[in-house]
């Protein structure tokens, strides 16, 4: 299936883990190893596909056209968010 040179490499997994792969593997008729090959390639996938710079959020946030609030918000977001001192 892989057409790609190999790097043999070892990881610790907790034991249920390794347990529950060694079941999947054996319900697939597959190896560990496969199986394993498997789930990384998908978790790259996802993350590849993710969206992490917070555009998403942003667009969301100004959608909602929000009106008002307090002046100072930028200068005092701790203060806003987290109840820390507000700067002057």
């Amino acid at each position: 299936m892989y057409t790609t040179t190999m790097i043999r490499t070892q990881i610790y997994i907790p034991e249920d883990t390794h347990t529950q792969l060694l079941q999947l593997a054996k319900a697939k008729s597959s190896s560990m190893a496969e199986i394993t090959r498997e789930f990384i390639e998908e978790g790259l996938k996802k993350e590849k596909n993710a969206d992490n710079t917070g555009i998403k959020t942003l667009q969301a946030l100004s959608n909602l056209n929000l009106k008002g609030g307090p002046k100072d918000l930028s200068k005092n977001l701790d203060h806003y968010l987290y109840g820390g001192p507000k700067k002057k």
